[in-house]
C-alpha cells in the first residue's frame, strides 16, 4: 500500500501547491473558498485513509497529513520566518 500512497502524495502536493498560491493571493476570505481546496482536501483524505488501514496503530499518527488549515498555517509562519 506505500505505493498507493506515494502516488497520491505527487497529486497531493501538485494540488497542495496550488491551493497555497490562491490562499496566499488574497483573493479569498475562507481557504475552502480556494478553487483547489476541494481537489488537496480529497487527496489529503485519501492517504489519511490508506494510512490507518495500512500502518501499524503505533506508525499511524507519525503518517497522517494535518488538516490544510494547519499545513497552510505552519507554512506561511515559515515563509515569514525566514523573509525576516
Amino acid at each position: 500500500m506505500d505505493h498507493a500512497i506515494d502516488g497520491l502524495q505527487v497529486f497531493f502536493e501538485m494540488a497542495y501547491e496550488d491551493l497555497a498560491n490562491e490562499w496566499k493571493s488574497g483573493k479569498y476570505k475562507k481557504l475552502s473558498d480556494c478553487p483547489s481546496f476541494k481537489e488537496a482536501s480529497a487527496y489529503r483524505k485519501a492517504m489519511n485513509v490508506l494510512v490507518k488501514a495500512c500502518y501499524l496503530p503505533d506508525y499511524v499518527q507519525d503518517h497522517l497529513i494535518p488538516p490544510l488549515s494547519k499545513r497552510i498555517r505552519e507554512q506561511f509562519e515559515v515563509e515569514k520566518f525566514w523573509d525576516r
